[in-house]
This record gives structure tokens, C-alpha cells and sequence, in this order.
């Protein structure tokens, strides 16, 4: 009887466990929060170097200044109005401006600002955009060495000094009534402005409206002893039975602003000097309008 061997327990070799480690994969999903916060850095840091520098102004009335209307200096928009309230009394109004970092500048001592209106001068009409569009807020800067300042006084009217200056004859014009004539009127020579108000007031002895008026040099000549003055604004409305309805309309300096013309005769007289009195008609006479005398600048 074959006997079989003696069955031996093999275990078998087991090589060394091999860990194969794949490559890391990359996750841009923790850097959405990062670049969230970067941008909304970037984002706050613009706005707050554009945030402007923000001032009050007061006025008697807002004369019809809004919220959003714009801030204008050198005929450009430097700003907005963010905020018309009433001051805590009650007495004057409070206007907030906006003014844009670049406008920065224009927030020192001796800066000036005005509610622009429609006005006349020897330039022209000027604001005449405030009766159709927007009332704006104007602004002429003080020095550039002034101290900083963010609460002003708002003026009435655009200062004086940025006026249209002309030196010229002077004359006293008298009037029954003021109507609408203000200072700035034009005074005009066919419709022509020659010259401007400078003053209005009521005559000591309470008779008359007295007008002081500057016809600048260039025109000065036209002015004679025998001229005549006239009202020469507004609408004048005529009716005929024959000849229909018609409608006179003045310059549009005179619709405005309260208007004064003149006319000088063939027969001139001499030249006006300063502080000649005349008085001013209602309304010309047809024949005023007719005359057509020849002067000149070196005419007698």
C-alpha cells in the first residue's frame, strides 16, 4: 500500500501591499468666498473714494430746486442735490449737495451759491433753460488756500462781480409805473440790447418809479436829447373789425424780463450826458418807430 506524503500547509508569498496615491485634485470651490470678498473690496474701496464731499446750503425758498437736480459750475455738472428740507425753524431751507470727488476743490471758506433764474443783460438771456428744464444750484469757488468749509449761506441772485460790468452813459428814465421792469432789463435800440437796468426805486416825492440805466460806450452815441423812451415788454393783443385779431410780441430779453426801448428822431438833438432825466411812455408812438435818423459815433 502506497502511502501519500504528509500533506504540508504552503501559504503562499504575498508580495508587499503596493498603495498607489493618484494625483490631488484641485477645488476652486473654497475660492469663490475668497473672490467674493475681493471684489466686494475692490468695490467698496471705489465707492468710497467716489463718495464726494457732501455740503449744506441755506436758503430763504427753494425756488423750485429738487432732489437729483445738478450742481453746475463752468457749465458742467460737478454734483446733485441729494436732500431739500426745511431748516429746524422753519424760516429758510436746507439743500444738500453732492459734490463729486473731482469738485472736491470747490467746498472751501468764500465759495458762493445761487439758485440759477432766468436773467437779461448786455450778454444776452441767461438761464432761460430753467423755464423749460430743472432749476439748478450754481457755484463759484472761493480761493484754493481757503480752509475747508461744508455749510453756506446761499445768495439771492449770481453775485455781482460775475455780472456783465460795462461802463457807459447813465441815465435816469422815470416811469408812472415799475410794471415788470427789474434790475437787469435790457434797454434796447430795434430790439437790440444797448444796455441794461442797474437800479430801481420809488421817487422821493413817492410821483415816480426812477430808473437808473447804462447805455455801454459803444452805443452811448445813440442817446439824444430828443429820444424817447418806452416800455417795450410783453404781449400786446389788437383787435379789428376789419383787419382781424393780431399779436404783438416783444423780443424774447423783453417777454422775460421787463424790456425798455427808445428811439431817437431825425432831428437828434445833442448827445445825452451823464444823469439826463427822461421819461418812459406806456407804449411807443407809431411815428417813433418810423424814425430812422442817421448816427454815428462821431456825430454831433
Amino acid at each position: 500500500m502506497t502511502q501519500e506524503p504528509p500533506t504540508q500547509s504552503v501559504t503562499p508569498e504575498v508580495p508587499d501591499a503596493v498603495i498607489v496615491r493618484g494625483a490631488r485634485r484641485f477645488s476652486a470651490a473654497w475660492l469663490l468666498p475668497v473672490i467674493a470678498i475681493v471684489v466686494a473690496g475692490v468695490l467698496g474701496w471705489q465707492a468710497w473714494q467716489q463718495r464726494g464731499v457732501s455740503v449744506w446750503v441755506t436758503f430763504p425758498d427753494a425756488a423750485g430746486l429738487r432732489v437729483g437736480n445738478d450742481v453746475i459750475y463752468r457749465g458742467i455738472s460737478v454734483g446733485t442735490i441729494r436732500d431739500v428740507r426745511l431748516a429746524p425753524q422753519g424760516k429758510r431751507v436746507m439743500v444738500e449737495a453732492m459734490l463729486r470727488p473731482e469738485a472736491a476743490p470747490l467746498a472751501v471758506e468764500g465759495s458762493r451759491f445761487w439758485i440759477a433764474k432766468p436773467s437779461v443783460s448786455l450778454a444776452g438771456v441767461t438761464g432761460l433753460e430753467t423755464l423749460i428744464g430743472p432749476t439748478y444750484l450754481n457755484v463759484s469757488p472761493g480761493r484754493a488756500e481757503n480752509a475747508e468749509a461744508f455749510v453756506f449761506d446761499g445768495l439771492p441772485e449770481k453775485p455781482a462781480d460775475l455780472s456783465d460790468q460795462q461802463k457807459g452813459l447813465r441815465v435816469v428814465l422815470r416811469a408812472a409805473r415799475r410794471g415788470t421792469v427789474s434790475v437787469g432789463s435790457p434797454v434796447l435800440y430795434r430790439d437790440v440790447a444797448v444796455g441794461r437796468v442797474e437800479e430801481v426805486r420809488l421817487a422821493q416825492d413817492a410821483r415816480w418809479i426812477e430808473i437808473d440805466a447804462v447805455i455801454i460806450d459803444e452805443f452811448a452815441h445813440l442817446v439824444r436829447s430828443r429820444t424817447r423812451f418806452f416800455k417795450a415788454s410783453g404781449i400786446g393783443i389788437d383787435f379789428g373789425w376789419f383787419g382781424g385779431l393780431s399779436v404783438r410780441a416783444e423780443s424774447l430779453e423783453a417777454l422775460v424780463s421787463g424790456a425798455i426801448g427808445f428811439a431817437t428822431p431825425e432831428k437828434t438833438g445833442e448827445r445825452a450826458r451823464d444823469g439826463d432825466v427822461f421819461d418812459v411812455a406806456d407804449e411807443p408812438d407809431s411815428d417813433w418807430l418810423k424814425w430812422d435818423p442817421v448816427l454815428s459815433d462821431e456825430g454831433g
